[in-house]
């Protein structure tokens, strides 16, 4: 039946179709709802018809139900909620309201058939969802290459979540969301947002907070609702004096960040990283390096605890310029992140600043307060002068980044500082100068920067530097005593002669150690390759013999094929000697202290007995094999193993084969090196305990490919 509706007349003077006048007749079905204004309807010349259609009669009322669990199936319990469709809109139905249940259902009955949207109140719901934890194998869409438009954070894959494969089970609709695509208004971010404009792209992928709407046609039925927790990535660190492979990974990457060059925004610059990929749950952050897109070690933490302050320095850039020296920094709730740039090779300054090797006051002038005593770096000793007067360049033109907005965040944040090569001297000068606020320091193929006798004052501050087997500048500059009087001279003079002197004790340091020489700080990690050789004895001239008649024989040297490269950190073998002599337990004999002093010199770098080369310096080569390393770590019994493994197996084989041809010392060194690389996996231990870390560790194996990054044996 259709309903006439009467015009009524408008303040202005003309007529108004007023429709739902009626809307009171039972049973009614409202198909749509709105009003049009016309002096006269027949003379109407759109093609819509202007009325409204009411069917009247015994209609069906409809339920439906909302189940909002968490990615770890955890119910949403006693959240606010609104519910509204047309029948609410033009008051024909009163607006549904209430809050979820224990079980994190919401039943709404009585309906009539028309979509209906469910909207959240927003901060209530950001709240609960700031608590709740990830799950920790995730869909990981491609990244969109260069030109490729699709939407960076599109909707979840379908058959990847457990709850979906159980909803779908049950029989009940399943939908991924959110918290922007069910909050009825934007929540209050603390800390605020650096633009309240620009809302975290990920979670909020709606602007308009306009709900959830279900379509008429799924009325009937329970719908689940697997809302993504309000979360954020942040690198896995720990702040400890004992080694862990997950800070020599993720402060790895940092180091290949401080090199990148990318501006603001784009794809591998500092600020896109900490900004944009942190903030995009549906990926593991990568860090770009030369078409290398390496995936970080990542946990998530609330939203409230993301990285806020994030910030490129370079002092070339400086007002006016000066000098060449960069790094960038971020800052958390919990982290305070510094990474030092090393030595970039296309340019001048930093060459430079590498080879002003004069030892010189531990005193950074830009420190130093007005008629006030410039306090020392360290109570002894001498700095490298280049290393020194690049780190003052940086404090000097960014004293409020590096003197108050660092130095203050680390009063009640963990303090983070990595670099590599030149970036490693500069990392340790300013752990040196915050040595009060207990900074770790990881480091990569790191020139010498101290003297003795500062290193010796340094023995509180926790270090870790890394060496790439024949990589020539952790070699630099060489153990000597390179201070001299000729560098007093006036002008330039002084200075190429007093480098011309000092040239002259580095050759001479091998024999001649004395006075305050150049000396390495902090514990060694190693990636060693090591080698066999097999002794034989030949008759050169069988025709010459000795007077007792036997013919003279000569010793030679056979290289044997096997190789392996093993990833060595000594201080977990001292870790793994207190142990054992608390347990009364026997100590293996090539884990003693006597071995470990005698192959990893305090001060010093091992001896590897070959050529040394700047191919092994850069973090294209470090890097792979502390990755690999992570992966091994992570699952021993990987099938296949990886190569490293492989490797490794067939040099122990061939130890025991040519066991008694090998000579002893080499023999002894190996089964020290060997044992050093089982207890690596230790490293990981801390990870697997902290709070999130499993889910992180299973998250990176997940992604994670054994074949991507190839780790150098040979050559």
């Amino acid at each position: 039946m259709l309903t006439p509706f009467s015009p009524s007349r408008a303040k202005n003077g003309q007529l108004q179709n007023v429709w739902l006048k009626k809307t009171n007749i039972p049973g009614c079905r409202v198909t749509q709802c709105k009003r049009a204004d016309m002096n006269d309807t027949l003379h109407r010349t759109d093609t819509l018809n202007p009325f409204k259609t009411v069917t009247c009669g015994a209609q069906k009322r409809h339920w439906i139900e909302f189940q909002l669990l968490d990615e770890q199936g955890e119910p949403l319990a006693n959240l606010p909620w609104r519910a509204v469709n047309e029948a609410t809109r033009c008051g024909i139905a009163a607006e549904y309201a209430g809050q979820s249940d224990a079980l994190g259902v919401i039943r709404i009955e009585g309906l009539h058939p028309l979509p209906i949207t469910l909207q959240m109140q927003a901060d209530p719901l950001a709240e609960q969802l700031q608590g709740r934890r990830l799950r920790a194998v995730r869909a990981e869409p491609p990244q969109p290459g260069f030109g490729d438009r699709t939407p960076l954070y599109g909707p979840q894959r379908s058959g990847f979540s457990p709850i979906e494969r159980q909803a779908l089970v049950e029989g009940h609709g399943y939908h991924y969301l959110r918290i922007g695509q069910l909050c009825a208004q934007r929540p209050t971010f603390v800390p605020p947002l650096e633009d309240p404009d620009q809302l975290p792209a990920f979670h909020f992928p709606d602007r308009t907070f306009s709900g959830f709407t279900i379509g008429d046609e799924q009325l009937d039925r329970r719908h689940v609702l697997e809302v993504c927790p309000f979360r954020a990535w942040s690198l896995v660190l720990h702040h400890q004096a004992e080694y862990s492979l997950a800070n020599a990974y993720n402060l790895g990457l940092m180091s290949i960040l401080a090199y990148s060059n990318q501006p603001k925004k784009e794809r591998g610059s500092v600020e896109e990283l900490f900004k944009d990929q942190c903030q995009d749950l549906s990926r593991t952050p990568r860090v770009w390096d030369n078409g290398q897109a390496w995936p970080c070690l990542v946990t998530d933490v609330p939203f409230s605890e993301r990285y806020i302050t994030i910030k490129p320095i370079n002092t070339a850039q400086a007002e006016p310029p000066e000098g060449d020296t960069q790094l960038f920094y971020a800052i958390s709730a919990t982290q305070v992140l510094v990474g030092w740039r090393g030595t970039e090779t296309n340019g001048l300054s930093d060459l430079i600043t590498d080879v002003t090797f004069r030892p010189t006051e531990p005193k950074v002038a830009a420190h130093c307060e007005p008629k006030v005593p410039c306090g020392d770096l360290t109570p002894a000793g001498s700095v490298h002068m280049g290393f020194r007067d690049a780190f003052e360049v940086a404090t000097r033109n960014y004293a409020k980044d590096l003197g108050e907005m660092i130095l203050e965040n680390a009063f009640d944040k963990e303090l983070f500082i990595c670099g590599h090569s030149l970036g490693g001297a500069l990392g340790l000068i300013h752990a040196a100068s915050l040595k009060e606020r207990n900074p770790l320091l990881y480091t990569y193929g790191m020139p010498r920067t101290f003297t003795l006798k500062a290193v010796q004052s340094l023995n509180e501050l926790w270090h870790f530097r890394h060496v790439n087997d024949t990589d020539v500048v952790p070699r630099v500059p060489p153990e000597a005593a390179l201070d001299n009087h000729l560098y007093d001279l006036h002008g330039p003079m002084g200075t190429l002669m007093g480098l011309g002197w000092s040239a002259r004790q580095a050759l001479v340091s091998a024999l001649f150690k004395h006075g305050d020489p150049f000396s390495h700080h902090g514990e060694v990690a190693m990636f060693f390759r090591t080698e066999q050789h097999r002794e034989e004895q030949i008759t050169p001239y069988p025709a010459y013999r000795n007077p007792q008649g036997a013919p003279y024989r000569s010793t030679i040297t056979v290289k044997l094929q096997e190789k392996a490269k093993l990833y060595l950190v000594p201080s977990l073998g001292e870790a793994e000697e207190q142990q054992a002599e608390q347990a009364q337990e026997r100590l293996n004999a090539s884990l003693n202290p006597e071995s470990r002093a005698r192959f990893f010199p305090q001060y010093s770098n091992p001896a590897v007995g070959r050529m040394l080369r700047i191919g092994d310096h850069f973090m294209s080569q470090y890097q792979p094999y502390i990755h690999n390393q992570l992966l091994e770590s992570i699952n021993p019994e990987r099938e296949p193993l990886l190569e490293r493994q492989v490797q490794r197996r067939k040099f122990e084989r061939q130890m025991q084969e040519h066991y008694g041809s090998i000579p002893e010392d080499e023999y002894t060194r190996n089964s020290v090196f060997l044992e050093l690389q089982k207890l690596i996996d230790r490293a990981l231990q801390v990870t697997l305990q902290a709070e999130g870390g499993g889910e992180a560790i299973q998250r990176f194996d997940a992604i994670a490919d054994p074949k991507a990054y190839y780790e150098k044996t040979f050559g």
